[in-house]
């Protein structure tokens, strides 16, 4: 089973574009904004596909024509952000914050730059900008979580799990169609993973909780009080599987 958790989620949603603030823009030709819609097309396909380099080059094609296109700034952002160029990335995530601050896929995208450069404060405050806007996006509340546990606060980051999974039961089980993965290893995952059975475990589903238990203590969880004494695991705490694993790790070493 892949675990999701570690994971943190780029928005790529499609919407129209909007053009704000207090620049005064030339709109383009129709025929010229049917061009960089077909450019755009392309370069969503190479971004699709991970072509990463190539979406780069069509999307600065169409935003010369559409400059004031903030939802394919932020798709240039993800290509750059993909291939670990963070501060470019960041660079075209800023584009399209400012034009459109209520552009929360934006924020969202900037504190995944400032949790890859491991400023996990600056990932949180993006995050919680970004759930200012839409606090019901799921994906924000699960990488605001990330950002909790990355600074050991494994309550809060438990907190936004839950929350994350109460807006979208699949949040820990899918990966995003809608968006690009970034993968992180700064977090424990001996601790990330209890706390992901805890949430399983109270959400009615055991049998998942129990995987993640299992995943816990091979990734070096060993608080074993916090598994067999907590009243939220009692259904669990007499499984065989979950018992004969606990016995192994508690034999001392020949």
């Amino acid at each position: 089973m892949k675990t999701i958790a570690s994971v943190l989620v780029l928005f790529l949603v499609c919407i129209l574009p909007v053009a704000a603030g207090r620049e005064k823009v030339t709109a383009p030709p129709p025929e010229k904004i049917a061009e960089a819609g077909e450019i755009a097309k392309r370069a969503d396909l190479m971004l699709a596909r991970k072509f990463f380099e190539d979406a780069v080059i069509e999307y600065k094609k169409a935003l010369a024509i559409t400059p004031g296109d903030h939802v394919m700034q932020n798709k240039m952002g993800i290509a750059f952000h993909q291939l670990q160029y963070l501060q470019l990335a960041k660079k075209q995530y800023e584009r399209a914050r400012k034009i459109n601050p209520q552009y929360h896929e934006a924020w969202n995208n900037l504190g995944t730059v400032h949790y890859s450069l491991r400023k996990y404060k600056k990932a949180v405050k993006n995050y919680k900008k970004a759930l200012s806007i839409n606090v019901q996006s799921a994906t924000t509340h699960h990488n605001l979580g990330a950002a909790y546990f990355a600074m050991k606060k494994y309550e809060e980051g438990f907190a936004s799990y839950a929350e994350a999974f109460r807006l979208d039961p699949t949040i820990l089980d899918r990966i995003s169609t809608r968006g690009t993965i970034i993968r992180t290893a700064e977090v424990n995952q001996g601790i990330q993973n209890f706390y992901l059975a805890k949430l399983f475990v109270t959400n009615g589903q055991p049998e998942k909780a129990l995987t993640y238990l299992l995943k816990a203590l091979e990734t070096g969880f060993s608080d074993y009080e916090k598994i067999t004494k907590d009243p939220v695991f009692k259904i669990l705490a007499k499984d065989e599987r979950l018992t004969r694993m606990i016995s192994q790790k508690h034999e001392p070493s020949r």
